[in-house]
């Protein structure tokens, strides 16, 4: 039975959780086992929140908008209660909607799922870009340009550190991202740890006071001195005896390190008074 709600422009229907699945998988959070398992574990019929799914496609799959983990704990609910093995045929309440694209099934997830179970910074980033939100569809351009891609790995050329790229973008602007990324790149190639949290806010710092009077050559020699791990440890070293934040640390450290040796003085890294 469908009953129809024209107010919210939604219907509510009991389809067979085997024509349920994530068809856009980037628009929301990975799947995960071990939580379907727990929900299904603890499963009340009478407390069961209907499932959001788009109208089916093609093949009458209707895409799971918010709710996999429970379209899943359902199925093991169902089988464990049915010796015949009816879990993909056991049928679940869910509110149907009109909306049939990524963008705005993501959008959609992001709303639901705001104050809820806490979603991982770099899945919330990644559904957001789906869902054509700003800033983070402008800073996943930066970022594709630049040549990294958003990963939470520590491999070549992987940017976990999502936060920090939205600092970055918010407070000092798309240019000093671009310039943070390049300058870390031309750097220490594409070594992921000289993109983590604290060196991209630290970055973001220097290059947003000093961008048009560094010399790439430069840092380089800084590069040569520190691989990316040595520079942070060094930056919490003069942390611990300045009490300055971690990013203020490392944007300062950058400034001694570059000035290092430089005689002509008109050439010198200063701030403003």
């Amino acid at each position: 039975m469908t009953i129809k709600n024209s107010v919210l422009n939604y219907d509510i229907d009991h389809i067979p959780v085997k024509n349920l699945s994530v068809v856009w998988v980037a628009a929301q959070r990975p799947y995960n086992q071990k939580w379907a398992k727990e929900i299904a574990d603890n499963l009340d019929p009478d407390l069961f929140d209907p499932i959001v799914v788009t109208k089916p496609n093609g093949q009458g799959i209707y895409h799971i908008v918010e709710g996999q983990h429970r379209r899943h704990a359902l199925e093991m609910y169902a089988a464990k209660c049915s010796p015949n093995g009816y879990g993909g045929n056991e049928r679940a309440p869910c509110r149907v909607i009109e909306e049939a694209n990524p963008a705005r099934a993501a959008k959609i997830w992001l709303g639901i799922n705001k104050g809820r179970k806490a979603i991982r910074p770099i899945v919330e980033f990644k559904v957001a870009v789906v869902a054509e939100n700003e800033p983070e569809l402008t800073i996943s351009k930066i970022v594709r340009k630049a040549g990294y891609r958003i990963a939470q790995e520590t491999s070549e050329g992987c940017i976990a550190a999502v936060a920090a790229l939205k600092i970055v973008y918010n407070r000092h602007g798309e240019e000093t991202l671009t310039n943070v990324l390049e300058m870390l790149k031309n750097m220490w190639g594409m070594n992921p740890h000289a993109v983590s949290n604290p060196m991209l806010r630290g970055f973001g710092m220097f290059l947003h006071e000093f961008g048009v009077h560094v010399n790439k050559t430069r840092m380089r020699k800084v590069a040569e001195k520190f691989d990316p791990w040595k520079f942070v440890e060094a930056a919490k070293v003069r942390k611990e005896s300045t009490l300055e934040p971690l990013d203020e640390a490392i944007a300062e450290l950058l400034m001694r390190e570059y000035n290092k040796g430089l005689k002509d003085q008109e050439s010198r890294l200063r701030h403003k008074s």
